[in-house]
């Protein structure tokens, strides 16, 4: 079998040169449909491998490597990734990421290979060393840990590793004697499954860190309170205004890395459940969503309020200027931490230059409008005026998955049940794939993450 690859999906960065067209030629040997179709992803995603400069892959070296991945998957139905392909494989997944106007960063991405940790103790370790690479000092890292894939073979037996959480660092949210929220409404259920699994929170603030949930094998381990011994891996921001002294006075902060660790990874059709990873924030997240949502914190009113606005009418445009004070409040504030930040503006400009180079090379990209474009001043943004393609690159991406809980919870019931009711592995081909949200902190997360306790959202949250 004689594959092309044409000269416009060859890989760059801006200053590169690209590569002529490779011709690939192998043999395929008799598989079953399922290993045709991993076999297909594989194929796919060492294309794009080879057409990045920087691996200097020959048509022999790549032909050789596909034989081999076909022996592979014609013997085990599986294939493991090199260490190489790992690196290559969690970048262009970032590249992929439909809903990212970060990744014009993607060749920045470090990795953690943590395939063979198998332990709750050595992935506690390893979420450690993970938080202090990305760390450095407020100059964050974007940093990803793999931990093992799931079997193609067995998509219906436990995941040797997941993690439960939303991020690796995220606030609590509890429950008030008036049924109001302290600290973030959208860890509510967590926070209530955390303290029903045995966590003892040292204190009940608005800003208490949440535990980790580590599952080994669909079992749910104790929650480790690692922030309560580790509070210098949390580093949080207090959120000031230079203008508006009330805004000081509500006592707001926030965390100053996303660590994205519910997302499932998946490289040349090799699914990895559990590859926390992180990029650094865009001011416009913190400010005009986790703030400013009504399913969140919430606080346009309160705002309004340390701000001295009159809020009688909103033909004043009171709303427009507690989001702009809001989002200025927590660029200024991470400046003054000196901890990294993106702002709408000089990111928009950034991936607006990246699709520009892309596109002269051939290589428009895939995105989603809706997300690309800032919630705030979206129209002054270079991505308003765009039109994306909305298609998802299937073989090597970030994706929904369900959570591990819900997961072993399906397995233990067609353990019990004669009948097959769960689907199999979600990222076959065969499959409709949801797009992938941003995984760098460049999200919107009220589109894919609705807050689990309605009644409280007729409810004010409080946070003290």
């Amino acid at each position: 079998m004689t594959m092309i690859i044409p000269t416009e999906l060859v890989l760059t960065t801006f200053s590169e040169p690209v590569c002529n067209s490779i011709v690939i030629i192998f043999a395929m040997p008799s598989l079953q449909p399922h290993q045709s179709r991993l076999l297909d992803q594989a194929h796919a995603f060492l294309h794009k491998m080879a057409l990045d400069s920087r691996f200097s892959m020959s048509e022999t070296d790549v032909s050789r490597r596909l034989s081999a991945i076909e022996e592979e998957i014609a013997r085990s139905g599986t294939y493991k990734h090199t260490a190489t392909e790992l690196q290559f494989g969690v970048q262009w997944a970032w590249r992929s990421s439909n809903r990212c106007v970060g990744r014009h960063m993607w060749r920045t991405l470090m990795v953690q290979d943590c395939r063979e940790i198998r332990s709750r103790s050595g992935v506690v370790d390893a979420l450690e060393n993970h938080l202090n690479l990305a760390w450095q000092g407020g100059a964050i890292q974007s940093v990803i840990s793999v931990f093992a894939p799931r079997d193609p073979n067995r998509v219906d037996e436990p995941d040797p590793v997941r993690i439960a959480n939303h991020q690796l660092l995220r606030y609590a949210g509890f429950e008030q004697a008036d049924g109001s929220i302290q600290g973030d409404p959208h860890s509510f259920d967590f926070t209530q499954r955390m303290l029903q699994q045995g966590w003892i929170p040292n204190r009940r603030t608005a800003h208490t860190p949440l535990p980790w949930s580590i599952w080994i094998n669909d079992l749910e381990t104790p929650p480790v309170d690692h922030f309560a011994s580790r509070p210098e891996q949390f580093p949080e921001v207090d959120i000031t205004h230079p203008q508006y002294p009330g805004i000081d006075a509500l006592g707001l902060r926030w965390y100053a890395i996303p660590v994205i660790s519910e997302m499932a990874l998946v490289i040349g059709g090799i699914t990895y459940p559990c590859a926390p990873f992180n990029g650094w924030y865009m001011g416009a997240e913190i400010a005009a969503r986790n703030f400013c949502d009504p399913q969140r914190y919430n606080l346009v009113q309160r705002m309004a309020d340390a701000m001295g606005l009159d809020t009688t009418s909103n033909r004043n445009l009171w709303k427009d200027q507690v989001l702009i004070a809001i989002n200025q409040a927590v660029l200024h504030s991470f400046d003054q931490a000196g901890i990294q930040i993106g702002d709408h503006h000089e990111l928009g400009a950034q991936f607006e230059k990246f699709c520009q180079v892309e596109e002269k090379a051939g290589r428009p990209l895939q995105g989603d409008w809706s997300w690309l474009t800032s919630p705030v001043s979206g129209s002054i943004t270079p991505q308003f005026h765009r039109e994306f393609e909305n298609s998802v690159e299937a073989h090597t991406n970030f994706f929904y998955q369900s959570a591990p809980g819900v997961d072993a919870a399906a397995r233990r019931s067609e353990e019990e049940s004669s009948t097959s009711v769960r689907s199999k592995d979600p990222f076959d081909l065969e499959n409709h794939h949801e797009t992938p949200r941003c995984p760098f902190g460049y999200d919107k997360h009220s589109k894919v993450l609705p807050f689990g306790k309605p009644s409280a959202l007729k409810k004010s949250q409080s946070q003290s």
